[in-house]
């Protein structure tokens, strides 16, 4: 968690990296924003793996997507990070890619076998009818990146490395699609917008591709500036953590990590009705509430954050409150982005705060859930946003990470959730014009040919502040929902029993 190192005035290394001689004097350069880079130790690299269920071309695959690289300012996302000054982030991008300077990175591998017949991609997460919990995404990391690929900031700046990687693994019934990048590409909407427009390209639909918005110019810095909303109050600002209240949080943080068992990763995947049942035990928990016409009062995001914080909660060795910091997306919020006639491609994330009481943490879900509904309803307006950018925009230079910001109690405990779901990256791809064979078919086949059927992500390289750590991946083609977590075994322990009783 950045924040932990905005306590200790942390800040990316001091001297500047000289491009490197194989940069071309005419690239096109990019800037890299504050909400892009906001001053941190290092950069995070995601990895990303998509499954499908049909054998791809993985030519028609790679080629759509270096096109797409081509087009307008996406090719921005073929760029090459450069730093200037103390910590000072670019991107440099050729303005024609050729085989000594691509658009990206391509590494393929073929297996002349059905997926299940591979020791490890038989392991591979995959719908049931029952809950059911997987290894974590680092355990299938050969299918994400090739060997040697970057994992810090240093790694992209020492060499003329393109930002996005891309690893195809082919199987007589099955491909898997690898991606990685360094965080200061794009956020999950980024990576939705990313889908999208490949999938136009593959499918021949070039002129259909939304121009990439933002690219050079910082339209979410902005924001605040060409917003004619009346100014708010940010309502959280009497919480806003102080310096000694951050070193106790940091203090706090390092007894945990001291006494408390090392965390484990896992994905989490809860059928259709069983999500569906741990809404309705959730409403009628709350049966004295009344529930608006076309607004369900508890939304499945509610619960399942309920569900994983009792969890948490309950496993706790002594009683202790919770802070949710859950990742907002201020594009989904802000008439000005809304409406825009194109795709931002950058990051665009505030945090939002739900504070839990350790008697409520330990209780039914529907309390639970309700908190977190009105907490961040009240945080979610477009008022409330731009005030909280406003005391972002407060920070010192080079520190505007939404995360360096922590409101609430300094003794609680902090669950960070990020929910996917808004994105909807399941239905985000098609790539049926890359389809040589169906892998999949009859009545057990609930996805169209060319989607994916479930995609995992992780970081790169792990850090040890990511600990009681929720990622909500969202729902596939059959409505069952898919979460990768990061805790103590306690909580997976509870979990379990949970699971069993599904």
């Amino acid at each position: 968690m950045t924040f932990l190192q905005y306590i200790l005035r942390a800040s990316p290394a001091e001297a500047a990296v000289e491009a490197p001689e194989c940069a071309e004097n005419d690239d096109e350069v990019y800037p890299v924003h504050a909400f892009d880079d906001p001053g941190r130790l290092e950069v995070i690299v995601t990895s990303w793996t998509l499954r499908f269920n049909d054998v791809l071309d993985e030519d028609k695959i790679h080629k759509s997507l270096a096109k797409l690289m081509e087009i307008g300012d996406w090719r921005k996302a073929g760029g090459r990070l450069r730093q200037k000054g103390k910590g000072q982030l670019e991107i440099y991008a050729p303005r024609t890619f050729t085989a000594e300077r691509p658009a990206l990175t391509f590494t393929s591998q073929t297996y002349n076998m059905a997926i299940e017949d591979h020791p490890l991609a038989a392991r591979l997460p995959k719908a049931s009818e029952k809950p059911h919990l997987y290894p974590a995404p680092r355990k299938f990391r050969e299918f994400a990146v090739p060997p040697g690929a970057p994992t810090t900031l240093e790694d992209y700046l020492a060499g003329d490395v393109p930002m996005i990687s891309l690893r195809i693994t082919s199987f007589h019934n099955g491909t898997l699609v690898g991606l990685a990048w360094p965080h200061t590409l794009m956020d999950v909407m980024g990576q939705q917008a990313l889908l999208r427009a490949w999938s136009l390209v593959l499918a021949g639909r070039m002129s259909e591709v939304p121009p990439m918005l933002g690219a050079k110019e910082d339209a979410f810095s902005g924001a605040v500036d060409t917003s004619k909303e009346v100014a708010e109050e940010y309502v959280l600002k009497p919480q806003i953590m102080k310096t000694w209240s951050l070193v106790k949080v940091l203090i706090n943080f390092i007894w945990d990590l001291f006494w408390y068992e090392t965390v484990e990763t896992r994905t989490i995947f809860l059928p259709k009705q069983a999500v569906a049942n741990l809404r309705l035990q959730a409403k009628k928990e709350l049966a004295v509430e009344e529930e608006l016409p076309g607004k369900p009062l508890i939304s499945e995001g509610d619960v399942l954050t309920a569900w994983t914080m009792r969890a948490v909660a309950s496993a706790l060795p002594q009683p202790r409150s919770i802070t949710a910091v859950h990742a907002m997306n201020a594009r989904l919020r802000l008439r000005s982005l809304v409406d825009a006639p194109g795709l931002y491609v950058q990051n665009m994330v505030v945090a939002a705060f739900t504070f839990v009481e350790h008697s409520i943490a330990i209780g039914p879900l529907g309390p639970i859930a309700l908190l977190n509904r009105r907490q961040l309803e009240e945080q979610a307006t477009e008022a409330q946003v731009l005030a909280n950018l406003r005391e972002l925009q407060k920070q010192p230079p080079g520190r505007a990470d939404p995360i360096s910001m922590i409101c609430g109690d300094p003794d609680a405990l902090l669950m960070p959730y990020t929910n996917w779901s808004r994105a909807d990256l399941i239905h985000a791809v098609d790539f049926s014009a890359a389809v040589i064979e169906e892998g999949e078919s009859g009545f057990s086949r609930i996805n169209p040919p060319g989607t994916m059927v479930c995609h995992h992500a992780a970081a790169m390289k792990q850090s040890p502040m990511e600990r009681n750590f929720i990622l909500v991946l969202g729902k596939d083609h059959g409505g069952n929902q898919w979460i990768t977590a990061s805790l103590l075994p306690p909580a997976w322990a509870k979990i379990k029993d949970e699971m069993k009783n599904m």
